[in-house]
């Protein structure tokens, strides 16, 4: 070994040993002919004291993000020097000898603080970005919660196994990274969107407790905080409720709290239950933000119907978020028109309760003061606040002003002082179905997520009802979008942490479900064949969930996006900046794959 100690192990206690250290310079200072050299690795820094006027041996050149390795002698500190903030600041090391094991040439950016760094060239450098304190902080928490997650399932009887990276395209949603098969040319694997069908699988074969650390990938437009691919713990369980999961669910991070963060404060316990319908009725969202307190939405249909306003009076659904602020009409344009409108919004009605003007804002003319204290007593507004409204369609209404609660949660800072709180939830009884812009149907969450008990024989009839030719009533159609799920997301700081679902374990269902999904009898052969093949052959209830690792490590540690917590991401073009990828490929490899690159125009 080129070390006997890392550069965070010496204390008080090894004065007077001789030891080995190898790291990085991470300062380097001359003050009054003495040399200090703060040696780093991941493990802490040690301080190397060079005094020419009692040192053997001559210092070589050093400079920082030299990687040395130094011998001497452990040494304690001046009392003036020390430093209790550190785990070696009791001691320092004075050097026998120093040889520089690689030089460094001049750094693109300083990785011995934290100064901001634009991000993609954080991203083309990201084995110096590494060296960072906090990207290191952040790597090291995920090991853990990686190694304890294994722990945690291992502990309640689950296998971990390993599902197939290449697999058939059955398409689920979103689109599919594409991997020709040289043996065969003109066909094609898919990398895994989700091991989903394989751990139903696994449930057939009697593997009833399944859990994988899985790579997943998707072929989605570059979004923010997405990556292409990315980690998810996913398990599965046979002869379980929806209760027994989440159960589990509330388990597992319960005991990552208490390992890990047990210093983060859990807002409510057990987790809160709340149906789809009620988190988008009060927060517009999925995944509901419930750090802050007493800062729902209203419902004011029937009141604002009655006012003089007319698009009040002829929307289907009002509702109405009461501010604990004062705002005038520059301001709210300024900070919250500009935003919803940016989001398909038509405009922002709002009034504002001023304790010197009295009422006021865009539509105060269209209320009498007698409707004015019936919104008040509706919303629990008072002198002092502003309320802002959407109207129209019910999802619609809700999905806006969901935006314009989280903006104004960052606007008015309401989460200071409860960045440390955490505040999980389920959300459950999702939509089985949703409506595309084409009018299409598609699954809200998979097309393996049974239905309620008590729409079962509903979905069957309308599939069948499809699979013989037949076309669905508009009424049929709505009371379908009307169909609940078995589905369950667990949520955190308003971010989903992973989602699941009770699945079919029922043939002439899943066939039902493909049928109104707009599958022909071909499409699903081709497609899901062998899945409907498995469960002729005595298939379990079954159910599970996945969480996603990225996410749970970025909110743990406090981070702004998921490429903090991902050693090597792509970047917001999804471009791998350090290996400039993606890139060209030889011709003849293309040949050997059967493959041709079509010229496309250029804008």
């Amino acid at each position: 070994m080129l070390r006997t100690h890392t550069c965070g192990a010496l204390t008080a206690q090894d004065l007077g040993k001789s030891v080995v250290i190898a790291g990085w310079v991470n300062k380097l200072r001359n003050l009054g002919g003495m040399t200090f050299i703060d040696l780093r690795d991941r493990y802490g820094i040690t301080q190397v004291t060079y005094d020419p006027s009692v040192a053997t041996f001559e210092l070589p050149e050093i400079k920082s993000e030299y990687v040395l390795q130094i011998h001497g002698e452990v040494v304690a500190r001046p009392e003036n020097m020390v430093n209790p903030d550190m785990l070696t600041g009791a001691i320092e090391l004075k050097p026998t000898a120093i040889t520089v094991l690689a030089a460094c040439k001049e750094l693109p950016f300083s990785v011995d603080h934290e100064n901001p760094v634009g991000e993609d060239l954080r991203l083309e450098y990201r084995y110096l970005d590494l060296r960072r304190k906090t990207m290191k902080e952040n790597a090291i928490m995920r090991h853990k919660i990686y190694l304890e997650t294994m722990n945690f399932f291992d502990q309640r009887d689950f296998l971990h196994l390993e599902t197939p990276t290449f697999v058939k395209n059955t398409p689920e949603g979103s689109r599919e990274y594409v991997v020709p098969a040289r043996f065969e040319p003109g066909r094609f694997f898919v990398l895994p969107q989700s091991p989903q069908q394989h751990k139903q699988m696994l449930m057939v074969s009697g593997m009833d407790k399944y859990f994988q650390i899985a790579r997943c990938y998707r072929d989605e437009d570059p979004r923010g905080d997405r990556q292409p691919e990315f980690t998810q713990v996913d398990f599965e369980l046979s002869f379980v409720e929806q209760e027994d999961i989440m159960t589990l669910i509330e388990d597992y991070f319960n005991h990552m709290n208490h390992k890990f963060f047990p210093e983060r404060k859990v807002k409510s316990e057990p987790f809160p239950v709340m149906t789809w319908q009620i988190a988008m009725d009060l927060y517009g969202v999925d995944k509901p933000e419930l750090r802050v307190d007493n800062f729902e939405f209203k419902e004011v249909t029937a009141r604002a119907n009655q006012s003089d306003f007319k698009l009040f009076q002829e929307s289907e659904c009002v509702k109405a978020l009461v501010l604990p602020k004062e705002l005038g009409r520059s301001e709210i344009e300024k900070k919250y028109e500009t935003f919803i409108k940016s989001f398909g919004a038509g405009g922002l009605p709002w009034l504002c309760l001023s304790e010197a003007e009295g009422v006021k804002g865009s539509i105060a003319k269209f209320f009498s003061p007698e409707q004015i204290e019936e919104l008040k007593k509706l919303t629990g507004a008072a002198t002092g606040t502003t309320i802002l409204f959407q109207a129209g369609s019910w999802l619609k209404t809700c999905e806006l002003m969901g935006k314009l609660r989280l903006e104004a949660i960052k606007q008015l800072n309401l989460l200071a002082g409860k960045e440390d709180e955490l505040a999980f939830c389920f959300v459950v009884d999702m939509p089985l179905f949703e409506e595309g812009d084409d009018g299409e149907l598609g699954a809200t969450h998979h097309p393996f997520t049974k239905p309620k008990d008590e729409d079962i024989p509903f979905v069957k009839m309308l599939g069948n009802k499809l699979a013989k030719g037949e076309s669905l009533t508009a009424d049929e159609k709505k009371q379908l979008l009307s169909v609940k799920s078995d589905a369950y997301d667990i949520v955190l700081n308003g971010y989903e942490l992973g989602g699941g679902s009770i699945r079919i374990h029922d043939t002439e269902l899943q066939h039902a479900i493909f049928s109104l999904l707009g599958l022909t009898e071909e499409q699903i052969q081709v497609r899901f064949g062998h899945l409907l093949k498995c469960f002729e052959y005595g298939v379990p209830p079954h159910g599970g969930c996945a969480f996603g690792l990225d996410r749970i490590v970025m909110l743990y540690q406090k981070m702004e996006n998921i490429r903090e917590v991902i050693l090597f991401p792509k970047n917001q073009k999804y471009r791998d900046l350090m290996l400039n990828a993606p890139s060209d490929i030889d011709a003849s490899l293309l040949q050997d794959l059967g493959l041709t690159i079509l010229p496309t125009e250029k804008n």
